[in-house]
């Protein structure tokens, strides 16, 4: 009996040579195809429990949850939404905050936030039209010359922020929100993603920090009226999302300019209502890398607003895993960990 098409593509593991880059991401063909069996509803869950959910009217786009250890299963909790860069999902979303990849290390962002008292959710973005689970996010862009942040997702208008409303509410009825703690965090088209939803979503976020991404929806015209604490990393040698505003990317994605560091930085402090000073702080150069880290903090805003300027870094998250060849995404600084810095930033920003 000959197998249907999409099942034939399940069985072939070899086809896995086709794709090196998700390879490396630690992606099988199984994965990528989205071959997976529909997950049914999630049960109220434990202390210390990883689920697999489904979001309802989302048949395609579950979540992890990851609740800490040390929940006394009652309280409210605060919760980090960390989005994936694009094409990628929730099972390689953490992966590249882990030392070398391993993604049961004590030291990866979930396993840290969890240490510190957060539920972490990673979603998924939409899948493409061939390879379902090569994912992306809406974040906006796709005219007057600014790239179409990003693949599919963005080409086709899905309404993520929908998706994120939908998303929250399906975590609220597993387990109690801290509603004045809800915090985003994602790298490239995922920390796009957050900051797309900082300006969308800005009675709900709490703060957000961003990993080599710039924000591509205000940036193309997006409404952003309203003050959100931001925490910015990005490097200076970053290939795929430049530190400066330009059209170059390392996916061949070039079509149209993704916003850089410093102007994306630039509106949260007109809308953080930041003075014009600021201080400067090296970060010490532990790891002589190539790498050097500047914390800049602007003083008088509303809300606050820091950059860490990552001279030397490339398209990567700083303390975790180079998930492409170097000379693809660039250097990975190990000077500083990103884990602990966005989770010191979110403990200190709660909405008021």
């Amino acid at each position: 009996m000959r197998l249907p098409r999409a099942a034939r593509f399940c069985t072939m593991a070899t086809m896995l040579r086709l794709f090196p880059c998700w390879a490396a991401l630690g992606l099988t063909i199984v994965n990528l195809l989205g071959c997976a069996a529909t997950l049914a509803p999630c049960a109220r869950p434990a202390a210390g429990t990883r689920m697999e959910c489904p979001v309802a009217g989302e048949p395609k786009r579950a979540f992890t949850l990851h609740v800490p250890a040390n929940w006394d299963g009652h309280s409210s909790l605060p919760v980090v939404v960390a989005f994936h860069g694009g094409g990628g999902s929730r099972a390689s979303a953490d992966r590249v905050t882990c030392p070398g990849g391993a993604t049961d290390s004590p030291l990866c962002f979930s396993a840290r936030a969890q240490a510190h008292g957060f539920a972490v959710v990673l979603p998924d973005g939409t899948g493409s039209r061939v390879l379902s689970n090569v994912r992306t996010w809406n974040a906006g862009g796709g005219h007057d010359d600014w790239n179409c942040t990003s693949g599919h997702a963005c080409q086709s208008g899905v309404n993520d922020a929908a998706y994120f409303d939908a998303l929250l509410q399906e975590v609220g009825a597993l387990l109690p929100i801290d509603n004045k703690r809800i915090f985003l965090t994602g790298l490239s088209n995922g920390g796009a993603m957050a900051h797309r939803l900082a300006c969308e979503r800005s009675a709900v976020v709490a703060a957000i920090a961003t990993v080599g991404a710039g924000n591509q929806f205000a940036a193309a015209g997006g409404a952003c009226p309203n003050p959100v604490p931001v925490l910015h990393i990005h490097g200076t040698a970053d290939p795929c999302w430049t530190y400066e505003t330009s059209q170059q990317a390392c996916s061949g994605d070039n079509n149209g300019r993704k916003i850089g560091a410093e102007p994306s930085v630039a509106g949260w402090v007109a809308r953080n209502k930041c003075s014009a000073t600021f201080a400067d702080e090296d970060i010490p150069d532990a790891a002589s890398d190539g790498t050097r880290t500047t914390r800049r903090t602007w003083q008088g805003c509303s809300a606050p607003v820091q950059l860490l300027r990552v001279d030397g870094g490339g398209h990567t998250w700083p303390g975790g895993h180079p998930y492409l060849p170097t000379k693809t995404v660039g250097p990975v600084s190990q000077d500083f960990e990103a884990n602990l810095e966005i989770l010191k930033f979110f403990q200190a920003n709660p909405r008021p």
